[in-house]
């Protein structure tokens, strides 16, 4: 590794707030006011262009006071594409991850609607705990999401072959767990 490439992956990791470092330069670089500055503003773009993409996602997140400390926490922790496709994509896969259903549901499809709309012939299925129509509106129009409905469950699927890229059944009659 190069010291130029040395000093790049430091200034990142500084950035990140990964680690501490040994070099004089990024030591005092760790210690200006600018590495804050310039933190809040890749945090900021990235805010922005995740709201942009993944609006949904970003408004549930928004709506429970927590989409900053999620973009931070998500930046701190993985490797950030700068291409918003792919940011979009990797940070959607992350959410699914985090272990919510109603935050995971909302995520995937997104997740499938960005796949499908960009030429993925995958069908991707995603199962809800709520009516994902109520969700989605509520989002759209800042309402509260509904709440789960353990006697029902509903079965989405996306694909770029279904007329309308969605399709949605409800099952009834499940027992509450």
């Amino acid at each position: 590794m190069s010291a130029l490439e040395a000093q790049q992956r430091g200034l990142l990791a500084l950035m990140k707030g990964r680690t501490t470092v040994d070099d004089p330069y990024l030591r005092r670089v760790a210690s200006s006011r600018d590495l804050a500055m310039v933190r809040k503003i890749a945090l900021w773009w990235m805010s922005y262009a995740l709201s942009a993409q993944c609006r949904f996602t970003t408004r549930l997140l928004r709506r429970w006071g927590a989409l900053d400390d999620v973009i931070a926490d998500y930046f701190d922790n993985n490797a950030t594409s700068p291409f918003v496709e792919e940011l979009s994509i990797d940070f959607l896969t992350a959410m699914q991850a985090r272990g919510d259903p109603l935050l995971g549901a909302v995520a995937a499809f997104e997740c499938a609607l960005l796949l499908a709309r960009t030429g993925s012939n995958a069908e991707y299925e995603i199962l809800w705990d709520r009516n994902p129509h109520c969700v989605i509106l509520a989002l759209e129009e800042g309402g509260e999401p509904p709440p789960s409905e353990p006697e029902n469950r509903y079965r989405m699927r996306v694909s770029r072959a279904l007329p309308q890229l969605v399709a949605c059944e409800r099952e009834t009659g499940l027992r509450p767990v």
